[in-house]
């Protein structure tokens, strides 16, 4: 009994670090995309505030790509990993790219009389471009995840905090060397 509650709670704590991980890094990138944001926006002189927009879209979007990773396309995995990583980003970020669109369309829906018009004119509004910023670096961000993710199952589990955190750049270019 004590076992399977070691292994239960062992699972649990990886998750949980699983999903801190991800949501700290798509923190970085939505953050980056707020300091941008009122980066541009100080030329206007427009008080811009989105940091907790950031944070709770980090959290949600880390939760939905960590499920989304358990779905596996049979058909793809006869094709280099390029084409995994390509498909998954694409379908995550057509997902974001809507989860935008409805959520300004659902601000809207007062101004415009109904969701649906409220959507329409969304593509003629000047937010569109914000729309369109957002999706891409939610684009960018999710390439390098699903990059990073192929990388981690390919590599043995800690092999990428290793490389990256412990092994001095003296011993990689060693190691480069000796394989030309």
């Amino acid at each position: 009994m004590k076992e399977k509650i070691k292994t239960i709670t062992k699972k649990a704590g990886n998750e949980l670090l699983s999903i801190v991980l991800t949501t700290l890094y798509f923190a970085v990138w939505f953050v980056l995309l707020m300091i941008l944001k009122k980066l541009i926006l100080i030329d206007y002189q427009i008080h811009f505030v989105g940091l907790s927009t950031a944070l709770i879209g980090a959290l949600i979007m880390a939760k939905v790509v960590l499920i989304m990773q358990y779905i596996e396309f049979e058909w793809i995995k006869k094709y280099p990993p390029i084409v995994d990583i390509a498909v998954r980003t694409f379908l995550y970020t057509l997902a974001a790219l809507t989860v935008l669109l409805l959520e300004k369309a659902f601000e809207a829906r007062d101004e415009y009389s109904g969701f649906w018009s409220a959507l329409e004119h969304i593509f003629q509004h000047r937010d569109i471009y914000k729309i369109w910023a957002s999706t891409l670096i939610i684009a960018v961000s999710l390439f390098w995840f699903n990059v990073f993710s192929i990388l981690q199952q390919y590599l043995k589990h800690n092999e990428i905090k290793t490389l990256l955190f412990k092994t001095p750049l003296e011993e990689i270019h060693k190691f480069t060397t000796l394989r030309e």
